[in-house]
């Protein structure tokens, strides 16, 4: 097969999605160029073409799920709604995406075990950005009152964590709950979740639970109270 003349959108997308497969089962160093124009159905050198070489198509791959990311944080996060409305949107496209996308998470996960080479060249460009305007929105929040004083540098760290944890933890997940289909209701359950514990943590903060608490502690201070010595 002779290199394309003009860009095929469809070919690319191919080599990219067989990539994908491929760099999340055996990793950056355990893929060849070779396997790749295999499973997509294509030669080497179209690969070439388009991505330069294995690690040009690697961070293809890393740069176009950032950039993905980006969009789901410019669409949702960012505009006149609440904060939590604007949260609540991010995590539910957030969720949606990562958990529909396993091999993605994968690749993460090797690419952090080995150091994250490909992905600190890369970092500077989306993940800092993307990270700045989640950080930015809930700082927005605090100075709104509509979020506590919460460290907010490492507060969008958390929340995407708590998102990315359910992909990672998948295996285990399917033995402890029994299901290993994420379809949209279980994803939907996800996010319901991950915004409620995020935004309203898992301790009661009603009037009756804040007196109970008041009179726990009143108890306790009372009983390590030393005893007065009679003279």
């Amino acid at each position: 097969m002779a290199r394309p003349k003009t860009d095929d959108p469809e070919a690319r997308a191919k080599i990219a999605a067989a990539a994908e497969q491929l760099f999340a089962a055996r990793g950056y160093d355990g893929t060849v160029i070779r396997d790749i124009a295999k499973a997509a159905g294509v030669n080497a050198a179209m690969i070439h073409y388009y991505f330069k070489s294995k690690e040009g198509l690697y961070r293809a791959i890393l740069e176009g799920a950032a950039s993905k990311v980006r969009s789901l944080l410019v669409e949702t996060a960012t505009g006149d709604d609440s904060t939590r409305d604007r949260l609540a949107h991010f995590v539910d496209a957030y969720a949606a995406y990562i958990l529909s996308h396993p091999n993605l998470a994968r690749i993460l996960y090797r690419e952090m075990l080995m150091g994250g080479k490909h992905i600190l060249k890369i970092a500077q460009q989306y993940a800092v950005t993307n990270y700045t305007i989640l950080r930015d929105t809930m700082s927005e929040g605090i100075r709104r009152g509509e979020l506590r004083a919460i460290d907010y540098e490492l507060a969008p760290i958390s929340l995407m964590g708590m998102v990315v944890i359910f992909q990672f933890l998948r295996p285990i997940i399917s033995v402890v709950l029994g299901t290993t289909n994420y379809d949209a209701k279980f994803v939907n359950r996800i996010a319901t979740h991950t915004i409620d514990l995020f935004l309203n943590g898992a301790a009661q903060h009603d009037e009756r639970s804040r007196s109970v608490a008041r009179a726990q502690k009143k108890k306790t201070q009372t009983r390590k109270k030393p005893a007065k010595v009679r003279s």
